[in-house]
């Protein structure tokens, strides 16, 4: 069970106080309940998709169908393969906290973190609210090197064993960076385009 309160949402012009909302979710021995109903596609009822995906006018005739949330700090050679992915659609912003948030609310599709500076405190709430809501959050290097074809279940993280050979706080470091996702027939596709994206180029004309 996850509980994501986020303070700042609206401001009453009168009083200058502020409204908060909370979100929350559960998912347990087949139970999956949550606060939060994202929005759903006018193409097909059965896939949400994100916000920013349906406002866009030229949806259909685009090759780009994801939408990410980065870190400022993202390796380039991610960005670089984001873009071509993503195209314009790649967001950057600060806080783990916020940027999983974004992917509960349907804002984005994907949010994506290549480095291992998030810890399982940053993450355990909003990964319990996407279990809810049919996605999850998985280890991004264990699913670069996971093979589709075993037929072997994402990498979802994990919050009952530390790290090996770790101390401190590293102990429960999410070592591997994170994807956090709402759908796992589209972090299927993504990960298919993001891994052919990040291979080498082909230099041969």
């Amino acid at each position: 069970m996850g509980v994501i309160n986020q303070p700042f949402v609206s401001q009453d012009l009168n009083t200058l106080r502020w409204k908060g909302q909370c979100y929350w979710g559960l998912s347990y021995m087949g139970t999956n309940i949550y606060s939060h109903q994202p929005p759903i596609s006018k193409r097909n009822g059965s896939e949400p998709r994100s916000q920013l995906t349906e406002d866009a006018s030229s949806e259909a005739e685009s090759s780009h169908h994801f939408s990410a949330v980065i870190s400022t700090s993202e390796k380039e050679t991610i960005k670089a393969a984001l873009s071509r992915v993503c195209g314009d659609r790649i967001f950057r912003a600060a806080g783990a906290g916020y940027k999983s948030l974004c992917v509960v609310q349907g804002l984005v599709d994907i949010y994506i973190f290549s480095e291992d500076t998030t810890f399982k405190w940053d993450s355990c709430a909003a990964h319990a609210i996407l279990r809810a809501m049919g996605g999850g959050m998985v280890d991004f290097k264990e699913c670069l090197d996971r093979n589709p074809e075993t037929g072997l279940d994402l990498p979802q993280l994990v919050y009952h064993v530390e790290n090996k050979g770790t101390s401190g706080v590293d102990r429960w470091a999410n070592k591997g960076g994170l994807i956090a996702y709402r759908s796992s027939k589209q972090l299927e596709t993504f990960l298919s385009l993001l891994i052919q994206n990040l291979a080498p180029a082909d230099t041969c004309p």
